[in-house]
């Protein structure tokens, strides 16, 4: 189903609103949903939908509140909200206390699966300050050598100011994601081999196995050691479990800097637009047409999508739709 921007927005309101989210909360939520879908990452948008209303159904929840606060840093009590709305106050707290004091360090905990972490690093990158967002989650990864699920997905995400393409670099520390795994099972597909291991260990190129089971590291033993540091950065360090079972205490670890403490804001930018510049005149392999820097292919599909619109599964727009609308 191809839906406009505007349609794919009404949608997703309407899908949240039903199921009892509170107006400004669905806005958000839809917001950073619909940016995922924006930029390609379907993984994070609309199919990330019937989870938050069926968990939004169980959960009782109290407000997000500060626990703690001194100067430049924050630790924020979720109240067991839907990440993506901690988030979005955490790193709206962040870019305040950076603007500030120059340097903020929010850390968040009792809350759940916050979505697209590049969202929030690009509320940082568009409040000319630099962001770095660090979330853990249910343990999805095996440690390296392991066929068992030790770590989460944990991903790592920065944005950066310039004055020219935005940087926006958002990657899981896991050789496959959830949303990934999700998605396959939706079109009927297979993974790549040696990426997941079912409950028993094997390795399968089933997604639904894989969802029962574990998936790899990114980069072998370099990424096993980036997902274990984030996991205790977002997860030990802000009183999140360290090791959250399903849904339950994740944590996130944002940290904001506004560059003008260094130097002149537009002679940073200046320096990361000369870098760029020589990034992407380097001399390529005879097989690549362009060379790009994070986020770059992003935004080109944002500005694609919003041209002529998102195209949804027709079976997930089905389960969004009221019956009147169907």
């Amino acid at each position: 189903m191809l839906l406009s921007v505007n349609e794919a927005r009404q949608l997703a309101l309407a899908f949240l609103k039903r199921g009892g989210i509170a107006d400004t909360d669905a806005e958000i939520i839809t917001d950073i949903l619909l940016e995922s879908e924006l930029r390609g990452r379907k993984t994070h948008g609309f199919i990330r939908l019937p989870g938050i209303v069926s968990r939004h159904a169980k959960t009782k929840k109290q407000a997000i509140k500060i626990a703690k606060e001194s100067g430049h840093w924050m630790l924020i009590d979720g109240g067991d909200n839907p990440g993506y709305l901690v988030a979005h106050y955490a790193m709206n707290a962040a870019i305040e206390k950076a603007k500030t004091y120059g340097s903020s360090l929010v850390g968040a905990y009792n809350t759940s699966h916050c979505g697209m972490a590049g969202y929030y690093a690009n509320m940082a990158q568009e409040a000319d300050c630099i962001g770095i967002v660090m979330a853990d989650c249910l343990p999805r990864i095996t440690p390296w050598g392991g066929v068992e699920s030790v770590l989460g997905t944990n991903p790592i995400a920065v944005g950066i100011p310039t004055n020219g393409v935005s940087i926006v670099l958002d990657m899981s520390t896991a050789s496959i994601t959830n949303g990934d795994l999700l998605v396959a099972m939706r079109e009927g597909r297979s993974i790549r081999e040696g990426l997941a291991f079912d409950a028993e260990g094997n390795p399968t190129t089933d997604p639904s196995q894989a969802l029962k089971g574990s998936v790899q590291p990114f980069g072998g033993h370099k990424g096993y050691g980036l997902a274990l540091v984030i996991q205790i950065l977002s997860g030990a360090l802000v009183n999140a479990a360290a090791i959250p079972p399903p849904g339950v205490n994740y944590g996130l670890l944002l940290i904001v800097m506004d560059p003008s403490i260094f130097l002149p804001l537009d002679d940073f930018k200046q320096k990361v637009v000369d870098l760029i510049d020589a990034a992407k005149s380097a001399k390529r392999m005879e097989s690549i047409t362009e060379i790009l820097v994070p986020g770059e292919r992003a935004w080109r599909e944002r500005s694609e999508r919003m041209r002529t619109g998102i195209e949804l599964d027709d079976d997930l727009a089905e389960q969004l739709l009221d019956e009147g609308e169907r």
